[in-house]
Order: structure tokens, then sequence, then C-alpha cells
């Protein structure tokens, strides 16, 4: 009995280590940008503002904005000349309970939510990671995700944290073989932010090299739970059609509110698009920030270039990152492509193993993405030179 207890005792360290370091980080990146942003809210004080709200604003800044409002009033067409159906319903509703529940303002839960989801996303993310790449691989993606420079939005009223943790959790119950569970986590990520339906054809590649490479009446049947995506996406557009008159209630409010619209040359220049940065910037200075979303946006596309050619991930990790990627330049900009990237965990999980492979470089890093938080951080919360 004695020898038999001995690998229990010794397989506890190993399960701790397994929730302890992502957790760890998580708190450290939250508490560094907790206090970035509290900083620059007290500095930005208005006269008799509350503390607790002055150091909570910057928080609530940019789409922010448009999830407390959607939190206040839902999808209300004469509200903010209509624009708040450009975001999807699941965050704000989320925003309202907790605020109901709990009794504190929509910023304050919108805080909470973000913060309680990223650290949830990260503990999975790392066990994900690391049963397919290897420890090392998991530890760099956990500080990549955590320290990068706009990371500080993973504590902010935005989707970024619940589409992190939901689409990591679709996977990792696909690597459990429970696919209807995976398609109800989809269904979720659909309801979170529209790139939630590039994990249909995800979970239709994984189906099928689970069923053998072959099309069949079983496959058909058990595909059947993919269904939820697109009818969760058509049910919300339906309802906005209901509120607004408009069968592309969405499509109509990003054209109206942010001029975007439809542009495949975008996509196919993404592995040069730092170049255009790189010009425009030179003749704006005040597009400077313009240069770090076409960079992202090249670095994104490069790295899923290599992946793809490499075979770094299964293919069904590769095509998710590959559209969901592609899908928001398809819809006309660079603009916050950064952040879009961190939120789909395949682009950093494939920068982090080129990163855990160069020692020297990850050292570098460990270093320099905290202080970029920090300098980011002011500029989009203080100086608002830069939109996330």
């Amino acid at each position: 009995m004695a020898v038999a207890a001995a690998p229990a005792v010794q397989a506890r360290p190993a399960r701790l280590t397994g929730w302890r370091y992502p957790l760890a980080v998580g708190v450290l990146s939250r508490l560094l940008a907790l206090a970035v942003g509290g900083a620059v809210g007290l500095v930005q004080r208005e006269p008799g503002e509350p503390l607790g709200q002055a150091l909570l604003a910057p928080f609530g800044a940019w789409d922010g904005i448009w999830y407390q409002r959607i939190a206040d009033y839902g999808y209300d067409p004469t509200v903010a000349h209509g624009n708040g159906v450009a975001f999807s319903p699941l965050y704000p509703l989320l925003m309202r309970a907790v605020a109901r529940l709990i009794d504190v303002s929509y910023l304050l839960a919108g805080v909470l939510i973000s913060t309680a989801c990223f650290l949830a996303a990260l503990v999975l993310l790392h066990r994900l990671v690391a049963r397919r790449s290897g420890e090392r691989v998991a530890r760099t993606v956990v500080w990549l995700t955590a320290f990068f420079p706009v990371a500080f939005v993973f504590s902010s009223a935005y989707t970024e944290s619940l589409y992190l943790l939901l689409t990591v959790a679709s996977f990792a119950l696909l690597e459990a073989r429970r696919f209807a569970g995976a398609c109800l986590a989809g269904v979720l990520v659909v309801l979170t932010r529209p790139t939630g339906i590039m994990l249909v054809p995800a979970l239709l590649v994984r189906l099928w090299r689970d069923q053998g490479r072959r099309f069949s009446a079983g496959f058909a049947l058990r595909a059947l739970p993919v269904a939820l995506l697109p009818i969760a996406y058509v049910a919300f557009g339906a309802y906005l059609y209901y509120r607004t008159g408009d069968p592309f209630a969405t499509q109509s409010a990003q054209s109206a509110g942010w001029g975007r619209g439809a542009n495949l040359l975008l996509v196919l220049a993404m592995p040069v698009a730092v170049l255009n940065g790189l010009y425009v910037a030179a003749h704006d200075v005040a597009r400077l920030g313009y240069v770090f979303d076409t960079a992202c946006a090249m670095l994104w596309a490069l790295v899923l270039v290599e992946g793809w050619v490499r075979r770094r991930l299964p293919a069904e990790y590769l095509l998710y990152g590959s559209l969901a990627i592609a899908l928001p330049v398809f819809a006309g900009t660079y603009l916050a492509l950064p952040r879009y990237g961190m939120g789909v965990f395949v682009v950093i999980w494939l920068v982090a193993i080129h990163v855990a492979a160069r020692p020297r470089l990850g050292r570098a890093l460990r270093v320099a993405l905290p202080v970029s938080m920090v300098v980011a951080g002011v500029l989009v919360m203080g100086a608002g030179v830069y939109t996330p």
C-alpha cells in the first residue's frame, strides 16, 4: 500500500502546477493592467466624480461604451443612431445579469466578467496547449497572451476574455471527444462575436477526421449539432430584423458607424500589410498606430502560413485561426486586429512555438511585453492616440 501511494503524492504537485502557473501569470498581468488603468483614471478624474468610478472609467471606453448601452437599453434602434446592432448579445446580457445580481454598475460588472473569464481562459488554454505542444510552449502561450501590448482589454468591458474562454472551451471539448458539447460552446461563441461562425468548418473537419475521413450517414447524423451555430447566428439576425426592419442590420451598422465593407484585397495583402502601414504613416503621422495594426496583420498571416506549411497544429485549429483572422479583415480594415489576434488563441499558440524554441527571445519578451503593455495602456486609455 505504501508503494502504491507514492505516485499519487508525486502527481499532486504536477496537477497543481497545471493551474497555478497560468493563474499566477494571469493575476500578475491583471494587477498591472488595473494599476495602469486606475492611474490613468485618477489623473483624468473630474471634480466631484466618485473615486471608484474614476478608477474604472478607462476600462469602459471605446467599444465598452456600446456594450454598456446595450446592457442598459437593449437593441433599441432609437439609441445612438441604432448602431448598437453591430455588437453581439451575450456579453451585454451577462453584464446586465451580473450588475443586477450584485447591484453594481454595468462597467464594474463588465470588468469583473472580463477578468474572471480571462483567468479561467488562461488555465484552460495552458492545459490545452501543454497536452499537444508541451509545458514550455504552454507557458509561453500564457505569458504572450497575458502581457501582449493591448492585453489590458482582457479586463475592459470588451468581449475578448469571454470569446477567448469559449473558443478554448470548444476546442478542449473537441479534444475530449465531446462533440455536442463543443458545438454548444460554439453557439455561445457565435453569440459573443460574429467570427465565432468560423468554428463551423473547423468542427466539421475534426468530425470528418474522427469518422475515418469519409462521408456517410453516420457522419451526417453526428454533424447535426454543428447546425446550432448558424441557427444561432441567423436567429440573432432575425431578432435584429424584428427590432430594426433591416434584414442586414449588423452589416448596415458596421458600414454606417465605422465605414466598413467587404474588401478582399486587404485579406490578400496581409503577408505584406505593414508596407501599407508604413506608407500611410509616412504621409500622416497621426496614423502611426496604423503601423501596429498592419504589423500584427502581417505577423498573424505569416505565422498562419508557416503553420500550414509545417503542419504545426491539426487542420481544424489552423482552419479556424485563418478564417477568424481573415473575416474581420475582409470587413474592410486592419483596425483592432492586434486584439482580435489575441482572442484567436491559435495565432498566439503559433507565435509561442517559435518563441519557446528561442530562449533568448523568450527572456527578452518577458521583460519587453509587460513594459509594452504599460506604454500601450497609457497611449490608449490616457493619451487616447490609439484605438484598440
